[in-house]
Formats: C-alpha cells, sequence, structure tokens
C-alpha cells in the first residue's frame, strides 16, 4: 500500500527514534509526507516556554531525520482525539506510534482508544 502523509506520533524519549526509523522507512519506501506530533497528555495548557522547549525537541528529532519532515506538531490533549483531527485536517493515510509492553500498559493502554478513533492506519511499533 501506498501512503501520501504518515503522521509520527512520538513521546520525547529514547525510544522515540525506533519509532521515527518505523515512519522514515515507510516513507521513504513510498515518497511519502512524513510529519512529527508529540501530544501532551498531562497538561490542559502549556506555558509558552515549555511549548517551545517540547516545539525544539521535537524539531531536533526532525533535524536529526534521514527524510525531510513537513510539520513538527505540539499539542496538548487526549491522544485519540488529537491524533484523530490531525488525521482529518492534514489528510494522514498512517499513524506510527510506539507502545510499551508493561504490566500497567494492559489497564492503561491508549492502543485500543487509537484503533477506533483514527480513521486510518495505524502502525504500533513495539517498543522494548
Amino acid at each position: 500500500m501506498r501512503y501520501e502523509h504518515i503522521l509520527v506520533a512520538v513521546d520525547l524519549t529514547k525510544s522515540s527514534k525506533d519509532v521515527i526509523n518505523k515512519g522514515i522507512s515507510l516513507a521513504k519506501n513510498a515518497n511519502s509526507k512524513l510529519s512529527f506530533v508529540y501530544v501532551d497528555v498531562d497538561k490542559v495548557v502549556l506555558e509558552p516556554k515549555e511549548e517551545q522547549t517540547l516545539h525544539q525537541q521535537l524539531q531536533t528529532l526532525a533535524d536529526e531525520a534521514d527524510y525531510p519532515v513537513t510539520n513538527t506538531l505540539v499539542v496538548i490533549g487526549d491522544l485519540h482525539i488529537k491524533l484523530s483531527g490531525l488525521v482529518k485536517n492534514m489528510n494522514i493515510d498512517l499513524v506510527v506510534c510506539g507502545h510499551h509492553h508493561k504490566f500497567l500498559s494492559r489497564f492503561s493502554s491508549s492502543v485500543p482508544k487509537l484503533a477506533n478513533a483514527v480513521e486510518a492506519d495505524l502502525l504500533v511499533v513495539y517498543l522494548s
């Protein structure tokens, strides 16, 4: 399948590189647009300095990518709701995100919510 626009959701940890590399690999194969997003699920409002720091971290990941990144976005809110909106507004046809297999993730995983909310293909990358 050929994807036109791939959205990679990152959490700005070391494991983000694994998710980004998967997104880049898929984008290269199809010559797709590639965008990165960080969703802060713990805040209601970001202070300007905080938002600037997050944008810088995300832009650093984009600058280090071995592929052109079209957009870098920092948003706040529920992951599945925010990604669903971005998919519609940006014509995203694939969302790539990571998932840690930990005991607590069995109770609070966002993957089922994402699968039900996002109207695009969803690739969940296993993160060790």
